[in-house]
């Protein structure tokens, strides 16, 4: 069971790692892995970013890596994704069992759900209250999530911030297809979601919903329209991510979605 699911999961995550590759600016393959940077976005840790492939190193070399390779382009955060699932899960624990000799280091699990319901949503679920739509016709939401959801307090240029993802939501559009997902189907949007594809694989992203609109069940119809459409495509797997520490999870699993494994990731803030 966990050889197949492992397996599973690294496939996901290179579908992930080839939609990088197409929208950060530069790569650079390394002995212990990837350095991915994007100049024109300095202020994402998510866009700037080292991917640990090498397995067997300590905590010390990997920030070593970690300070060496961003640190000296320049940038004073630190996002490190260790690619490898049970050297990352080693890694990890290392770093929060010795926490006081990693000040400012934080641990972060990213899930790997795969689709496994039925066909059809459950009942519960209006999925006809969705609209498939284009990220433009949506701009006005999307930037306004990004403000809510994914810019955190205490960033010193949040405006610049989300000016800077939203230019990212669109090179991934270019990347992966620009299909959005909206509810409700009539009136002021008030929650979305992205599908992004190779043409096999399909993700379902960027899900979210207005502070003042959620618990109206909006999340759910929008990500199971997302699977309709990814299944009308003939994508398979269809999976999503979930961070391991959030209530989301809990929602998706509910759906139909099952965890077949995870990625860790080491962030020090600037």
């Amino acid at each position: 069971m966990e050889g197949s699911a492992t397996s599973d999961r690294d496939a996901l995550l290179g579908f992930e790692l080839a939609l990088d590759e197409k929208v950060c600016d530069e790569v650079h393959q390394e002995s212990w892995g990837r350095l991915f940077l994007t100049r024109s976005a300095p202020l994402i840790w998510d866009a700037n970013w080292v991917g640990i492939e090498e397995v067997g190193l300590g905590v010390d070399q990997v920030v070593a890596i970690a300070d060496d390779a961003l640190g000296g382009e320049g940038f004073g955060h630190r996002t490190v994704c260790l690619l490898d699932q049970a050297d990352g899960r080693r890694i990890g624990e290392a770093v929060e069992a010795a926490a006081a000799h990693w000040p400012r280091w934080e641990v972060e699990r990213t899930r790997y759900m795969v689709w496994r319901g039925d066909k059809s949503p459950p009942a519960t679920v209006n999925s006809a209250a969705v609209r498939e739509v284009r990220l433009a016709e949506i701009e006005g939401l999307r930037r306004t999530l990004i403000a809510e959801e994914a810019v955190p307090n205490g960033v010193p240029e949040p405006q610049a911030t989300v000016e800077q993802l939203f230019e990212l939501d669109q090179r991934y559009g270019v990347a992966g297809g620009d299909r959005w997902f909206t509810a409700p189907a009539d009136g002021e949007p008030l929650s979305c979601c992205r599908l992004l594809s190779d043409g096999r694989i399909g993700q379902v992203e960027d899900v979210g919903t207005r502070v003042d609109a959620r618990e109206r069940g909006y999340a759910k119809a929008i990500v199971l329209a997302a699977v309709a459409a990814a299944q009308a495509d003939g994508n398979a797997p269809i999976f999503l991510t979930a961070e391991a520490a959030d209530w989301p999870q809990l929602m998706y699993a509910k759906l139909g979605f099952e965890t077949v494994g995870d990625l860790t990731i080491l962030r020090r803030r600037p």
